[in-house]
């Protein structure tokens, strides 16, 4: 509700002479009004889809929407009662509509205002903001009393991933339907009431100027800065069930264990066995192992899942196997390694279990690990290790405790 307010100041001048003496000036600014609806109703029917760019999918929707309201002009009455020794002249007022994305406007709307039909124009032309979105001239409104004015419009809006609303009035009230199964609630405010089935899901949020703090993004919006209004919202994302890449790198998060398992093997056939395993070999063997990640998402995004998960698995563990048995000199233990690769059987059952991931993840951590230690338990660390270039300390005969220097302990010369 733009306005120009001209009102009278007094103010102190100095004649030529130097006196001082006062003067009523009378001074004329502009400003704007800025109200929110007193009500505001919005009911979205959602239908969304898959677009494929290649082999990759996103989700799109198409939504048809039904915005009522009503606006009460009590504030246009309480400025004018604040300003009771002043004249205000109300210019055109309009209505504004704000849209993140001009782009996901799919046809101009018609607006119902009062019962009368008006035209919206391109962009929201309020100070501040991106301009993106629609507004509406509208006509001269009635000043003798208080009054509402009730509004309406319906708009198609186009999007992808993600629909949120900006609850702009002191009672709103939004229901939404999508046949999208799989939604994560965001924004302030969680759906009062939601449902969520295989076809779809539905919500309804109910909020009230008390559950945000509407009037201090409207007062920055008469400082000149909008764009504030749209940042706190609710609404959904299009979320997209476990797919293979979200799978992929919950995979990639056990890839340090498998590695590091691997290497302990190792480290402990070349102690038992008395071999040399060197870096260059260790470093093969953990590129391998490496190369199961990068054949799994290379191979899912051609084949199902498991399809991948199974030929990356038998790849990287039939090359583990044969390398096992050449550089450890047997046959035997290649296999019983390549064996122990079997445990990419148990990651794929985390990968399958949502909800449960972390805590069997963690149960077969502790599993290893226990295993690990139970095994080598009676492990004397010191004599494996000695024919490898580290040297125990000396220790008391039958004491199992390091010795004690002596007066007879010469140093040898």
């Amino acid at each position: 509700m733009p306005y120009q307010r001209t009102y009278n100041t007094r103010e102190t001048v100095k004649d030529k002479d130097g006196k001082e003496r006062e003067v009523l000036r009378e001074v004329t600014d502009e400003d704007a009004l800025y109200l929110l609806p007193s009500q505001l109703a919005i009911r979205s029917k959602l239908q969304s889809s898959l677009r494929y760019r290649g082999i990759y999918a996103a989700p799109v929707y198409a939504s048809a929407l039904q915005v009522a309201g009503e606006f009460n002009t009590q504030p246009l009455f309480d400025l004018l009662a604040s300003n009771k020794d002043a004249q205000i002249r109300w210019k055109t007022p309009q209505l504004s509509v704000m849209v993140r994305d001009q782009r996901g406007v799919a046809s101009p709307p018609a607006l119902q205002w009062n019962g009368a039909p008006l035209a919206f124009q391109p962009g929201n032309d309020l100070p501040g903001s991106a301009s993106a979105g629609m507004h509406a001239k509208l006509p001269a409104i009635d000043l003798t009393q208080p009054t509402r004015l009730p509004f309406a419009f319906d708009m198609e809006l186009r999007g992808m991933r993600a629909m949120n609303f900006a609850l702009l009035a002191d009672n709103s009230d939004v229901q939404l339907s999508a046949n999208w199964p799989h939604p994560s609630f965001s924004g302030e405010l969680l759906p009062e009431t939601r449902d969520v089935t295989a076809s779809g899901f539905s919500a309804h949020w109910k909020a009230s100027a008390f559950s945000y703090n509407v009037s201090g993004a409207l007062e920055q919006c008469g400082k000149g800065e909008c764009a504030g209004l749209l940042e706190r919202a609710v609404g959904f994302d299009l979320l997209q069930p476990v797919d293979v890449y979200q799978q992929s790198e919950r995979s990639i998060k056990y890839a340090a264990l498998f590695i590091v398992l691997t290497f302990v093997a190792l480290i402990l056939f070349e102690l038992l066995k008395k071999l040399r395993v060197h870096p260059v070999q260790y470093t093969l063997v953990g590129m391998a192992l490496l190369v199961f990640y990068l054949l799994l998402i290379s191979l899912s995004e051609h084949i199902a899942f498991l399809g991948a998960y199974g030929a990356a698995a038998l790849a990287s563990t039939g090359l583990l196997t044969l390398y096992f048995g050449a550089i450890l000199r047997s046959r035997k233990l290649g296999l019983l390694l390549g064996a122990g690769l079997a445990v990419y059987t148990l990651l794929y059952v985390i990968l399958q279990a949502e909800d449960n991931a972390l805590l069997m993840g963690s149960v077969l951590v502790f599993a290893v690990l226990a295993a690990l230690m139970l095994a080598t338990r009676h492990f004397d660390w010191y004599a494996l290790t000695a024919g490898n270039g580290v040297t125990p300390p000396r220790t008391a005969s039958g004491t199992g405790h390091p010795a004690t220097a002596t007066p007879d302990d010469s140093p040898a010369h």
